[in-house]
């Protein structure tokens, strides 16, 4: 059998090793519950830290691998820290060190299989170009997760509001109005708010639960909803009435959001169809007259004009993408 078969092979199955075993990863900390209580006692140390401070509290004690070696690793970098707050705004179960497991083994997997034709100049440079694309794919799909988790949170943000606004004219606290409108919302919204209850319980102020809370949630509408409580317990005022104008604003600027989605939708299409229109008549004439069409992957030329093809397309979507990026 060809050495590189059997060199290609191995290197799909450590792949496929390493991404099962980054899923099923499991802490190495004895007892969790221990020290995730720990964060919130009474001593200094230990205290939350305020957003600005620079210092996160959740950095000594977060876990980014379910291997203690290679969690100990990733906590040397910043990065890390970041890319986990960033896997919690997507509410993927996922440690850091699993998601960079997943994102190299694609990589790897993508980089050989040109290989598998030929070790030639040309599969190299197309192995190289693919181990890119895999190792961003992940990314992409955790920043698509959680894009798509902070649309369902702004939604049901005015009904939060609508639920805490009420409870609040029926005399209850703020804390016990989240806790009832937590139990009358559905996830993701609700997760989070029990969240905040939990901590707020624990011994954390309001101030700094409700802070953590924009810091995992990182929504511009919640954040507007924060500041208005933070603003009325400085300088006072009818927090259910504000909650009511704030809920009224997000509630206008959704319906002008759902307006322009509708003035945009035939441009997404058209952007779609002339996008996916190369790619279509490109299958079709690989499949009708494939010597024909050979030319763009044997001759130099060819070669060229169908990264430049690659390149244009490229180019173009990000072009329609950014155009139809329209802030409310």
């Amino acid at each position: 059998m060809d050495p590189l078969v059997i060199l290609i092979s191995i290197a799909v199955l450590l792949a496929f090793v390493l991404v099962f075993s980054g899923l099923r990863g499991k802490g190495s900390e004895a007892d969790p519950l221990a020290a995730r209580l720990g964060a919130f006692r009474g001593d200094e140390s230990a205290r939350i830290v305020p957003k600005d401070t620079g210092k996160s509290r959740l950095k000594e004690q977060r876990s980014y691998s379910g291997l203690p070696i290679l969690s100990a690793f990733l906590s040397q970098f910043k990065g890390s820290e970041k890319m986990a707050v960033h896997l919690e705004r997507a509410g993927l179960p996922l440690r850091v060190g699993e998601l960079y497991m997943i994102r190299w083994g694609m990589a790897a997997l993508l980089f050989l299989a040109p290989l598998i034709f030929g070790v030639a100049i040309f599969n190299l440079f197309i192995g190289v170009v693919l181990a890119v694309v895999g190792y961003m794919l992940p990314a992409m799909w955790v920043n698509g997760r959680k894009k798509k988790r902070t649309e369902r949170i702004n939604a049901q943000l005015v009904d939060l509001l609508g639920l805490v606004a009420n409870s609040l004219k029926s005399g209850y606290g703020l804390m016990q109005s989240f806790e009832f409108a937590s139990r009358q919302m559905l996830p993701p919204i609700a997760i989070e708010i029990r969240r905040m209850l939990r901590e707020a319980n624990l011994g954390a102020s309001s101030e700094d639960a409700l802070s953590a809370l924009g810091d995992r949630v990182e929504s511009s509408d919640l954040d507007m909803v924060l500041t208005a409580i933070n603003i009325q317990r400085t300088v006072g005022g009818n927090l259910a009435e504000i909650l009511d104008k704030v809920g009224n604003t997000m509630r206008e600027r959704e319906r002008i959001r759902g307006e322009i989605a509708t003035l945009t939708s035939q441009q997404k299409m058209t952007g779609i169809v002339i996008g996916g229109l190369p790619v279509f008549m490109f299958a079709i004439f690989m499949v009708m007259n494939p010597a024909y069409m050979s030319l763009l992957f044997t001759e130099t030329i060819g070669k060229g004009i169908l990264g430049a093809c690659i390149g244009l397309e490229t180019v173009g979507y990000l072009a329609m993408k950014r155009i139809m990026a329209i802030e409310i």
